[in-house]
């Protein structure tokens, strides 16, 4: 099934901060960048992806972002994940209130196109299609129509939240796992995990020169 890709992501000297044991403000705010330019390669390589949207309150990643032909939604500071991946969907629910929509995080650095294809492969207009976070029990995809009545609620324990949220609003649920959603980078530990799995080329790339790596 065809859907419209939305990633909402934050970049600037506080990005990413459980990182600051490990990284700077100057090489976390790198990280941000690298992660988000491989979500992105990987949704031009799903080809039931038809439209990208990213939206941002950081300018570079904005530029980045339109650089890479998505379609950029810059907030005002402050506002939080959810309340950003509501005004996306909103967006495209007025212009076609039947479309599919997949929200994604951009801190998903082992991401690929089969991840994708997996999730929308899943999708129907009366379902929602969840992938699960590993680590702290939050939310590495949603996919379901735009115009649905549903709560979002990523962050730690989301996964369950949006499990219930989905029955609420009459949705089936159907669970994704796939590798590359399920990890999404935010401790220090997830570093040298991801040097050992394997990544994105732009994050691996960055973390192996020793801008980024401890």
């Amino acid at each position: 099934m065809n859907a419209d890709a939305v990633i909402a992501v934050r970049g600037g000297p506080a990005a990413k901060s459980r990182l600051a044991g490990r990284l700077g403000a100057e090489a976390r705010q790198a990280l941000v960048e690298a992660m988000l330019d491989d979500v992105l390669t990987a949704l031009a390589a799903c080809p039931a992806v038809r439209r990208v949207y990213v939206t941002t309150p950081t300018p570079g990643l904005a530029r980045l972002a339109a650089r890479r032909g998505a379609i950029v939604v810059l907030e005002q500071d402050g506002g939080d994940l959810n309340g950003a991946f509501g005004a996306a969907r909103a967006r495209i629910a007025a212009a076609d209130p039947g479309r599919i929509v997949m929200l994604l995080p951009g801190d998903l650095p082992r991401l690929g196109p089969g991840d994708l294809e997996a999730c929308l492969e899943a999708a129907a207009p009366d379902r929602l299609v969840l992938a699960p976070a590993n680590a702290d029990g939050g939310t590495g995809a949603l996919v379901f129509r735009a115009d649905a009545a549903l709560p979002l609620a990523f962050g730690p324990g989301s996964f369950g939240r949006h499990l219930a949220a989905a029955r609420t609003a009459g949705l089936e649920p159907r669970v994704v796992h796939t590798a590359g959603l399920g990890f999404d980078l935010d401790r220090p530990s997830d570093l040298d995990a991801l040097l050992a799995l394997g990544g994105g080329k732009r994050t691996l790339e960055l973390l192996r020169d020793g801008r980024a790596a401890a």
